[in-house]
């Protein structure tokens, strides 16, 4: 399964290429055929926020009801984990690649 780069329009990124490309503030990845950098768009930085927050709310909530270690596993860590895995599963499949503003 790859994705189609933003300037040339061939299947050239791999899912794992293509969820390092990074955000809209990274210099991003070259395409194989073209050579065109290219970044994760707007919506995969609204998803790596959305996120973020999720997990920081969710790490603040249980420190200051901190009830027990499992608990705070749970409710604390899990969710900060998966702040971080979520967003890189997202932009392997799910995002849309543009091309970079920020040049080398």
């Amino acid at each position: 399964m790859k994705h189609i780069c933003p300037n040339c329009g061939q299947k050239t990124f791999s899912p794992l290429l293509k969820a390092r490309c990074g955000g809209m503030s990274s210099t991003g990845k070259r395409c194989p055929e073209c050579g065109t950098r290219c970044v994760n768009g707007k919506v995969s930085l609204a998803v790596h926020s959305v996120f973020s927050l999720i997990g920081f709310a969710a790490v603040i909530y249980n420190y200051f009801t901190f009830l027990s270690p499992k608990v705070f596993l749970l409710g604390g860590v899990l969710p900060f984990v998966l702040s971080l895995v979520l967003p890189f599963i997202y932009d392997m499949f799910f995002g849309k690649l543009i091309e970079a503003i920020k040049r080398e």
